[in-house]
């Protein structure tokens, strides 16, 4: 067979293994915990596969390996902060799986009074930056149809779309643990092999080293990418991490605090190792072919005209499935959004039938999420871009919130507003002075100094964050039970009553 032959061969395989999957999950869903938030009883190894399959997604591949073909091991930076983040957030916040809580916005509110504007404002900000990464992976999966079939690139990222929900909606966040653990293996075993016939074929580092210039082989390319983009790349994608509500489903769904700290230390440190794999994909194309027309198709032209069919074919489903689990993890933090806050704030009531409205809230997200990966031109780009407007400012609160008891709501609306304005300004401008060209250094900074002026000039919040977890607690009573609160009413209504 042909290397197109055995890629697509593959691809179908593992395709009908997932549909497979998502349906024999999907019929098991009893309630809305078991879709959203897997029932709270994902086991240790499961979602340490999960975490480290979920990081590495598009941007991870596809956008890294197109980094590494232009700056050398600028491109392994990518993966390392995903990893750096992932301990980052399982060394501070993997305590907060004792609280139950269903989404990163239920956390937030504990931490600023449950005030309605704060809340009002960080949930939509969530909410947006998951359809962000949700386009993140549409892009990439509109890369690899493009490659291989032909189709063009719009009508790749098309059929990306409702590849990936089709094959994501049905079965929730248990399906997504189980098939992210595959692909984390997929990755490892694909990437792994890569490395290997890549630096064989160039006589090792040595010779790959040779064969690029010599900025490329600086720590994490600094020479060649500038230390500035670097260092905004490294904090965009670790704040990322800590503000994305797809990292938080991973810790309130684990079995015990025990489970979701371990496992993201784990994970983590996998992924970091896994860095320098994409580093050397990258740099190795550079050598077979350094007039390739655009970055992002450095990977996608290495599969296809450098590499024997059963690597082609096992790094491209290992590829499809990290676009694939990425995807789904965005989404199923998108569902748990959707029906906790945007669905209330909207209606003023939880619905129903509440795993049927997340899986038509899906829809609309995946169709809008398709449309955005229509006008975006480069995927590392697009990260570094949207990740400072909508989730820098929800890094700082959250960070804040967690370790500065003196944080208030006041402070937090403050960054909230500040953080995206200056990141928006300075894009807008196109400032190229110094630190003012890499809009994710000063919007964070601004964010954090105006957080904590504002806190101090203010009062101190008056309510402990154990009794608004409880009350909390009461609330998704209304969604995660066998039975729905149908009266238009929330069990504990605590937000208005004047804690904010």
């Amino acid at each position: 067979m042909t290397t197109r032959t055995t890629i697509l061969f593959g691809l179908g395989i593992y395709a009908s293994f997932i549909s497979i999957l998502s349906i024999f999950f999907a019929a098991r869903v009893r309630k809305a915990e078991d879709y959203l938030i897997a029932g709270r009883r994902i086991p240790f190894w499961i979602l340490t596969g999960s975490i480290a399959g979920t990081c590495v997604g598009t941007g991870a591949t596809i956008g890294a390996s197109g980094l590494a073909f232009q700056h050398g091991w600028a491109g392994s930076a990518y993966p390392m902060s995903l990893g750096l983040g992932v301990l980052v957030t399982g060394f501070l916040f993997a305590s907060m799986r004792r609280y139950n809580f269903m989404t990163l916005g239920e956390e937030i509110a504990c931490y600023y009074g449950q005030n309605r504007a704060v809340m009002e404002f960080s949930n939509i900000s969530l909410f947006l930056s998951q359809l962000g990464w949700l386009t993140v992976q549409i892009m990439g999966g509109g890369a690899v149809l493009n490659a291989i079939l032909g189709l063009g690139p719009r009508l790749s990222i098309v059929a990306a779309g409702v590849i990936i929900a089709v094959l994501c909606i049905p079965g929730g966040l248990r399906a997504v643990v189980y098939v992210a653990f595959l692909q984390g293996i997929l990755l490892l075993v694909g990437f792994g092999s890569l490395a290997k016939v890549a630096l064989t074929d160039v006589g090792g580092l040595s010779g790959l080293h040779a064969s690029v210039p010599g900025a490329y082989f600086t720590f994490l390319g600094i020479e060649s990418f500038g230390w500035l983009r670097l260092t905004g790349l490294i904090v965009v994608l670790v704040l990322g991490i800590v503000a994305e509500p797809g990292r938080r489903l991973s810790v309130y769904g684990a079995r015990s605090e025990f489970v979701a700290r371990w496992s993201m230390l784990i994970a983590g440190t996998v992924v970091v190792f896994f860095s320098a794999s994409i580093g050397i994909a990258g740099m190795y194309v550079l050598k077979l072919n350094p007039a390739l027309s655009h970055p992002d198709l450095a990977l996608p032209w290495l599969i296809l005209n450098a590499l024997p069919p059963w690597l082609a074919a096992l790094l491209t489903v290992a590829i499809g499935s990290a676009i694939f689990s990425s995807a789904s993890g965005s989404a199923s933090a998108i569902g748990s959004f959707f029906i906790r806050h945007i669905y209330y704030s909207v209606v003023r009531r939880y619905p129903k039938h509440p795993v049927a409205a997340t899986r038509l809230g899906l829809i609309g997200a995946f169709v809008l999420s398709t449309a955005v990966a229509l006008r975006a031109t480069n995927i590392v780009g697009f990260v570094l871009n949207f990740l400072p407007l909508t989730a820098a400012g929800l890094a700082v609160i959250i960070l804040l919130g967690r370790f500065w008891k003196r944080s208030n709501w006041q402070g937090a609306l403050a960054a909230l507003v500040m953080t995206p304005a200056v990141a928006l300004s300075l894009m807008v401008f196109h400032s190229k002075a110094g630190l003012l060209s890499v809009p994710i250094l000063p919007a964070v900074a601004a964010g954090t100094v105006v957080h904590v002026i504002i806190s101090l000039l203010t009062p101190a919040s008056g309510h402990s964050f154990e009794e608004i977890a409880e009350a909390m607690k009461n609330e998704r009573e209304a969604i995660e039970g066998d039975e729905v609160n149908t009266g238009g009413e929330k069990v504990t209504d605590i937000v208005g009553s004047g804690l904010g």
